[in-house]
């Protein structure tokens, strides 16, 4: 079988996250600039965690390339997007939160639901 549909899935959240990643290393002011959030006096609070996005990316196209041999990395990528969607709800529910993180959050939940499906789709075809 070959799974287009899951390797789409991985290999566009792939890219979304390693672009997402370079913005906040590269263009850190700017985008919080234009989706104004304060300003961040401490780049490596920002940058750290922009660079396991970056990995993250790199696990997806893994599995893009080859997801019944790589079926393994998605509850590692799934819990990588619960962890964000607990934070950013927590957040959003107790002080409020910029639009930019609620879209992070709704576009990973949106994931979250293919990266299962995915999963489950490989555990049934025996991998």
């Amino acid at each position: 079988m070959s799974f287009l549909w899951i390797r789409l899935l991985f290999a566009f959240v792939g890219c979304v996250e390693f672009v997402t990643g370079l913005s906040f290393i590269f263009l850190t002011e700017q985008v919080f600039a234009w989706t104004g959030i304060a300003r961040i006096t401490h780049l490596e609070y920002i940058q750290f965690p922009a660079l396991l996005i970056m990995v993250f990316g790199l696990m997806m196209f893994a599995v893009a390339r080859d997801p019944r041999a790589n079926r393994r990395l998605i509850p590692y990528i799934s819990f990588f997007k619960v962890a964000l969607i607990g934070v950013v709800l927590y957040n959003w529910l107790t002080k409020g939160l910029s639009w930019l993180w609620l879209s992070f959050m709704w576009f990973d939940i949106v994931y979250l639901i293919g990266f299962v499906s995915a999963y489950l789709t490989l555990k049934d075809t025996g991998s």
